[in-house]
């Protein structure tokens, strides 16, 4: 009888410590922030403390609303997130225990072994943040870290538009609508997901607009990413050679002019106005490798001052971001940005325009995704034979494109048989 007892009070002290560990107090919480706060400076110009106006729960975490001061300059917060996260998770590693591990408890001599056993094996939680300015400060604290994949399917298509899912969140799908903001800039680190979401926006444009999307695909990394696409009916141009670059993006913007000209002719503003339906995707992966060849990043730049109004919409993908590989003009006509991880921040601010990527987890799809503000994303992830089988119904066999030096030796054929007679079978 002894033992029994002893053995409950045991087991109501496990998870009485647990659900004490587990739920937290969200005043502890309040009390860090606040001398986070103190101790970085984050104060108005007059020395004025942000304060606590108030704190409501929400499935998962808790919101906490703080009144800023007047001159605040919350980019001080913004740029330094992972202060505040770091700061709200020292010694705030608490429990996850599976209340069915508490039920194979068996009530025998080794109790307090098991007991030992299973708290050794706990599971350690992490706390996550996001920011939101509208006035006031809201800082949303999460007790469970953001899921690390999440896997492709049909509902991620938006079947008959432009817009493309590129990410989610907490509050769920974030899309990238192609129309509305026409150009878009990828850049991270290899393997973290760039060359993945490349490979899903091709397939989504592909499944969504089999008839409209045109895919011009420059592929300067050896072809790894797109080579499985040359060959599907929507695709119009496709290198992997840094030297055939120029000539394809002088083609693509000659259509460009031309088209331009003829949509402003009619009276329209852009493409969208004029009811077209056809779009064209400039898709180049490793631009760097183009960065030192003038006459491609003067079309690259071209295309991103004036396509949009013909529907020549440019995707432009780095892993090595710099004032170089990234020029300015560009930049100034892309203010939408995707970044994986990055190695510091200063590659973080030349993609992104702010610090924040070379503190992401290191989780290949984990993201930034900017639009005038700033949301982590995580990546939907579509393995290759997924892709296999979404895009094999629109392979189609394409005559090969002549190159000069073709023409060239078949001029010199011509030449040589400038005196002979030809029979042909009728």
């Amino acid at each position: 009888m002894l033992f029994e007892i002893g053995t409950t009070i045991i087991m109501g002290g496990v998870a009485g410590y647990a659900y004490l560990k587990t739920s937290g107090s969200p005043s502890n919480d309040a009390d860090k922030i606040q001398r986070i706060f103190a101790n970085s400076g984050w104060n108005g110009r007059n020395g004025e403390m942000i304060r606590l106006q108030r704190k409501s729960k929400f499935k998962g975490g808790v919101e906490y609303a703080y009144q800023i001061p007047l001159g605040f300059d919350r980019k001080k917060i913004e740029a330094d997130k992972h202060i505040l996260e770091d700061g709200l998770n020292i010694r705030h590693k608490y429990f996850e225990i599976d209340p069915s591990e508490l039920l194979k408890i068996k009530f025998d001599k080794t109790v307090l072994q098991q007991i030992k056993k299973i708290l050794t094996n706990q599971k350690i939680k992490r706390k996550e943040i996001e920011l939101l300015f509208d006035g006031m400060l809201r800082i949303k604290v999460y007790n469970e870290k953001m899921q690390d994949q999440y896997d492709w399917d049909e509902s991620y298509l938006k079947k008959g538009t432009w817009s493309v899912s590129i990410g989610n969140t907490r509050q769920g799908i974030v899309r990238h609508d192609f129309d509305e903001y026409k150009h878009l800039i990828i850049a991270g680190a290899s393997g973290y997901g760039k060359s993945a979401l490349l490979k899903l926006v091709v397939t989504s444009l592909v499944l969504q607009q089999p008839d409209n999307a045109n895919l011009h695909l420059i592929d300067l990394k050896g072809g790894s990413a797109f080579q499985r696409f040359k060959d599907i009916k929507q695709v119009k141009n496709y290198t992997r050679e840094p030297e055939e670059t120029k000539d394809i993006l002088k083609e693509i913007q000659e259509e460009m002019n031309k088209a331009y000209t003829d949509i402003v002719d009619q009276g329209y503003e852009d493409v969208k106005e004029s009811g077209r339906k056809e779009r064209h995707f400039i898709i180049i992966d490793e631009a760097a490798d183009i960065a030192d060849n003038q006459a491609c990043m003067d079309v690259v730049t071209d295309i991103a001052r004036r396509g949009r109004g013909a529907g020549y919409y440019l995707i432009y993908a780095t892993q090595y971001p710099s004032s170089q590989s990234i020029p300015q003009q560009t930049k100034r006509n892309i203010p939408t940005r995707l970044c994986f991880v990055l190695d510091d921040a200063t590659a973080s601010n030349t993609a992104l325009g702010q610090t924040g990527a070379e503190e992401l987890p290191l989780i290949p799809g984990r993201g930034i995704y900017k639009n005038v503000k700033s949301k982590v994303v995580q990546t939907p992830y579509i393995n290759n034979k997924e892709i296999q089988k979404r895009i094999e119904p629109h392979i189609v066999i394409k005559p090969r494109k002549e190159k000069e030096s073709d023409n060239v030796e078949s001029r010199k054929g011509e030449e040589g048989r400038s005196n002979s007679f030809i029979f042909e079978e009728t």
